[in-house]
């Protein structure tokens, strides 16, 4: 029969294992990547295990700490380490700032790692991704799946993006009990539990577009405006007049960028310089243009940059020429163009 004490994973491990546990706890609690169990244990400590004591923090403890600890503990006591007052004056602090290394790697030891070895679910941890001329395909950490387009910027946890800049198609994963939500800029939010939908949002654009390929999603404005979009319905957002409309569109063709096809209706001339430049790489520039643009046209990757060009200026009376990284089109009589 085998001793109880030796079984004990706790005697197996020497002062040095449990100091680098306890320190690599810390360091995760500190950069916000413990899990909620861990999170439990930590705060729990001054209430279910440490007695009520204060300790002086002298210069001989502070050389004991890690540098990433101290700069924890002082953050979380109040100390600024460049003030040469605080550096020099001995401060009260109670155990649980101070959470002497001994004491958390016994906790942790003994509590969670051994008694509940089956726990393995970690924090979710923010991510950010970031396209710049190229599509890009990303599976979320729920296993929602959602391609970018170039020039997008998006950040996420798990049922939770926030949409920066850019456009992105969205194929959420089901989930009834966790909403997915989509924060988007000048406060507009898009809540959906499992559906597929496209979401326009650029700076440089004075709309953002919600368009919605299946399922239902509601669309909420920080003036607690909101629509219910179901299949082939979209939402649109001007920030400027804090207007949301709804209205029925193609939501294959709104969705077709994703191919390398963008289909315009009433586009304006900054929507039509914003995709020339995302598939052709070339700015535009209209001189002599007097009047506002209402484009209505098809742009598809393989077609030829001239021949785009040869239609716009067909359409509108213009004129054309093709620099290295732009296309300078202008108008011959300088009148408003429908």
């Amino acid at each position: 029969m085998k001793n109880s004490t030796s079984d004990n994973p706790r005697k197996k491990l020497t002062d040095k294992e449990k100091e680098v546990l306890a320190h690599d706890l810390f360091e995760r609690y500190r950069l916000g990547k413990t899990t909620e169990e861990e999170n439990k244990i930590i705060e729990s400590l001054e209430v279910d295990f440490i007695p009520e004591k204060d300790f002086e923090l002298t210069d001989e403890l502070i050389n004991e700490m890690d540098l990433d600890t101290k700069v924890f503990i002082f953050k979380h006591a109040g100390i600024d380490l460049d003030n040469p007052t605080h550096r020099a004056k001995k401060r009260e602090l109670s155990l649980t700032i101070i959470a002497s290394i001994a004491s958390i790697a016994l906790l942790v030891i003994g509590i969670f790692l051994f008694y509940k070895p089956q726990y393995h679910q970690t924090k979710n941890i923010e991510k950010q991704h970031v396209t710049t001329d190229a599509i890009k395909n990303i599976t979320l950490a729920d296993g929602s799946e959602i391609i970018l387009n170039s020039g997008t910027t998006l950040r996420e946890t798990s049922r939770e993006v926030w949409l920066e800049e850019g456009e992105v198609f969205f194929n959420v994963k089901p989930n009834n009990s966790q909403p997915f939500i989509v924060h988007l800029r000048d406060g507009l939010t898009v809540k959906v539990v499992g559906t597929s939908f496209t979401i326009q949002s650029y700076a440089e654009l004075s709309f953002q577009e919600v368009s919605v390929l299946s399922g239902n999603v509601n669309v909420s404005t920080p003036e607690n405006k909101s629509l219910e979009l179901a299949a082939n319905q979209q939402a649109t957002y001007y920030a400027a007049k804090k207007e949301l409309t709804r209205e029925s569109i193609n939501s294959v063709q709104k969705a077709a960028w994703r191919t390398g096809t963008i289909v315009l209706e009433s586009a304006s001339a900054d929507e039509l310089s914003l995709r020339i430049r995302q598939l052709y790489g070339k700015e535009v520039v209209f001189e002599n243009q007097s009047g506002s643009m209402s484009i209505n046209m098809t742009l598809d990757r393989s077609t030829a940059i001239n021949e785009i060009a040869d239609e716009i200026a067909a359409l509108y009376d213009l004129t054309y020429r093709i620099a290295d990284d732009k296309i300078v089109f202008q108008s011959t009589n300088a009148t408003e163009i429908p």
